[in-house]
């Protein structure tokens, strides 16, 4: 249960005011929650925000997305699971492996944008440099990052990169990348890693723009 003052750091992030009443700075990352052209029709699929990222130690307290269509496989219900990945440069190559795995969530389509928590179960909660994004997978997973279930997507998306910054403002883009593989399905335990060439599981593309943000904050009061 959220205490009186996380829930005034929560209502202060919402509303995008500089600090809140526990004097905690808010974080947002992610593209607007506004309605876009499509969602997924691929089942069980990694998604990650590469347009930004984390101040270190930003606790993160929600995700929050837009899912006002019917999918191209007929659903107006699926899966959704945050999730935490750090950046590491290989060489030429950027690599997101996968640093904290949320609790999952059965989510259904809303025209308003719908808030589940971003409750680490496993891995690092709170980023310590500022190398951590984060993104989602259209699966319940279990502690080692095995779907149990999986569904189409869940988010709004547009096919190309939006132009302009995300909401973390400037030096920030609304780029995602996306899997497309399966089955068998990706896995996110923790360690899996996504990219280009020598990770797990390679992306599909990396210039899309999704309807989700992550919200924090840094410093927050007890």
């Amino acid at each position: 249960m959220l205490g009186k003052c996380n829930l005034a750091v929560l209502g202060c992030i919402l509303s995008f005011s500089a600090v809140s009443t526990c004097g905690a700075t808010p974080v947002v990352e992610g593209s607007s929650l506004t309605h876009r052209s499509i969602v997924d029709g691929d089942s069980g699929q990694v998604y990650i925000y590469i347009g930004g990222a984390f101040p270190a130690g930003t606790k993160l307290s929600t995700f929050k997305f837009l899912f006002d269509h019917v999918g191209p496989e007929g659903n107006q219900v699926g899966f959704i699971t945050p999730l935490l990945f750090t950046r590491e440069i290989r060489g030429s190559q950027v690599i997101y492996a996968v640093a904290g795995i949320g609790r999952g969530f059965q989510v259904s389509g809303n025209m308003a944008p719908t808030t589940i928590l971003f409750d680490i179960v496993k891995g690092i909660s709170v980023p310590n440099t500022g190398l951590y994004t984060f993104g989602f997978i259209n699966a319940i997973v279990d502690t080692n990052g095995k779907p149990l279930v999986h569904s189409p997507g869940t988010v709004d998306m547009n096919l190309s990169l939006d132009s302009g910054p995300g909401v973390g403002g400037p030096g920030t883009s609304n780029a995602w990348a996306a899997t497309a593989q399966g089955p068998p399905f990706p896995t996110v335990g923790l360690g899996t890693t996504f990219g280009s060439a020598g990770a797990d599981f390679g992306f599909f593309t990396v210039t899309r723009t999704y309807s989700a943000v992550a919200v924090g904050s840094t410093n927050p009061g007890e």
